[in-house]
C-alpha cells in the first residue's frame, strides 16, 4: 500500500517506513498530528489493517507501537467532545491483547517479512520497499549470517540510492556474500539495473535468497497485496516494468572453476559485469585473502568493472582486507564518503550508524 496517495504529513510517512522496517526506535509524529481523526483513520488502513496489507509486522510489534499511539493521543486531548482515540484502534489493541505471547527464543528465530523503503522523498508516490523474509532478531553466527539483512548493506543502500544510482541503473550487478538478497533486489527493482547476478556460498542462504526474489517478483506484478500494492489496484504501472529479478547463484570464493564457469557464461552471452558489490562480507579472516583475489580476477576479466565493498567496523579484519586488496592484489583502496542527514530529510533505509560503517572503493 502507498500511504503518500493517502495525502498525510511527512512525519506520518517516514513512521509508517519504519514502522514496515520493523525497527525499534521510530520517530513518532507528535500527538496534536496523531490526534486529528483522519490521521487516525489512516494510521488504522495502513499500519494495522490486515485485509489492506499482508505483510504487516507481528502483533507484538503491532502492540508496542499502537500502545504508544494511543498514549500520545490520549495526552494529546484537548475536547472531550471532538479528541478522542477512534473506536477502530482501540478495537485492535483488544484483539492483539487476546494473542498468546510466543516465547523470546521462538519469536527471535522466526522468518518474517520486513519492508525496506528506499530512501526517497516522503511526498513521492509509488515507492516500493524491497520485501525481505528474514530473521533479524537471531543472534547470528556460523552458517545463520546469512539470516538477516545486516548494517552494511542499508548503508551502501542508500549510497547507491542517493549518492550513485548511476552506477546501477541500466548496468549488470554482481552481488558476493548476497544473504537475504536485499542489495540484489534494490539494484534489480528501485535502481533499475539490467541484470543483477546475486551470489553466497551457502545452498540454504541461496534457498532462501531465491524464495526473496520470489517475493519481490510477486508483489512487483501486483499478484498480492502487499505492502507496494493494494488489493485489487494491481501492479504500480510507473514502477512494475523496472523490476528484473535477479539470477541467484551458489559461488565458494575458493572454487575457481565455478568463478571461471561464470565469467565464461557471461562473455559467451555478452554479458559485462559493470559494477562489483558486497556488504559485511569482510568478517573472518579466513575469508579475506580468497575474497581479494576473486575481486581480482573479476576485475583481470572486466577492467571496467566498479567494485564497492561496505563493512561494520566491528574486528580489525577489514583493515586487514583492505590491506592484502593494496598489497597483494594491486588494488588502491579508496574510501567512499556516506553522510546520512537526521530528521525528515532521512526517509528510508533505517540503520545506526553508532558503529563505524564504511564503504571503500577497489580500484586499478
Amino acid at each position: 500500500m502507498d500511504i503518500s496517495r493517502a495525502g498525510v504529513e511527512p512525519a506520518v510517512v517516514k513512521f509508517y517506513r519504519q514502522y514496515m522496517q520493523q525497527i525499534s526506535d521510530v520517530t513518532y509524529p507528535p500527538g496534536n498530528l496523531l490526534v486529528k481523526q483522519d490521521v487516525q483513520d489512516s494510521l488504522y488502513k495502513y499500519f494495522f489493517d490486515g485485509s489492506q496489507n499482508k505483510f504487516l509486522p507481528p502483533p507484538r510489534y503491532q502492540a508496542r507501537i499502537l500502545k504508544r499511539i494511543i498514549e500520545e493521543i490520549e495526552k494529546s486531548c484537548r475536547d472531550p467532545d471532538q479528541d478522542q482515540v477512534s473506536d477502530r484502534l482501540m478495537e485492535h489493541m483488544g484483539y492483539l491483547a487476546t494473542i498468546p505471547r510466543q516465547p523470546d527464543s521462538d519469536e527471535a528465530q522466526q522468518m518474517l517479512v520486513h519492508s525496506y523503503f528506499p530512501p526517497l522523498p516522503l511526498d513521492e508516490p509509488g515507492v516500493r520497499p524491497v520485501l525481505i523474509k528474514e530473521a533479524r532478531n537471531l543472534l547470528s553466527r556460523g552458517t545463520n549470517v546469512g539470516l538477516r539483512t545486516w548494517e552494511a548493506a542499508l548503508h551502501l543502500g542508500w549510497y547507491l540510492t542517493v549518492q550513485r544510482p548511476d552506477l546501477v541503473r541500466d548496468k549488470t550487478v554482481f552481488e558476493l556474500g548476497a544473504g537475504t538478497g536485499f542489495l540484489s533486489l534494490l539494484c534489480a527493482g528501485q535502481l533499475g539495473a539490467a541484470h543483477v547476478v546475486a551470489t553466497d556460498g551457502l545452498a540454504h542462504v541461496c534457498d532462501i535468497l531465491q524464495a526473496n526474489v520470489d517475493l519481490n517478483r510477486d508483489n512487483y506484478n501486483g499478484s498480492g497485496s502487499g505492502s507496494g500494492t493494494g488489493p485489487g489496484t494491481g501492479p504500480d504501472p510507473g514502477t512494475s516494468s523496472l523490476f528484473r529479478a535477479p539470477e541467484v547463484r551458489l559461488l565458494d570464493w575458493t572454487d575457481r572453476p565455478e568463478l571461471d564457469r561464470v565469467i565464461a557464461e557471461a562473455k559467451a552471452s555478452g554479458v559485462r559485469y559493470d559494477l562489483a558489490i558486497g556488504a559485511d562480507i569482510t568478517y573472518h579472516p579466513d575469508i579475506l585473502r580468497p575474497l581479494a583475489e576473486l575481486l581480482g580476477v573479476l576485475k583481470d576479466h572486466f577492467p571496467g568493472m566498479a567494485i564497492l565493498i561496505s563493512a561494520t567496523i566491528r574486528s580489525d579484519t577489514f583493515a586487514q582486507f583492505t590491506s592484502i586488496c593494496r598489497n597483494e592484489v594491486g588494488f588502491k583502496v579508496v574510501e567512499l564518503p556516506c553522510n546520512i542527514p537526521d530528521g525528515l530529510r532521512c526517509s528510508g533505509l533505517f540503520h545506526s550508524v553508532a558503529t563505524e560503517i564504511k564503504i571503500v572503493s577497489l580500484e586499478r
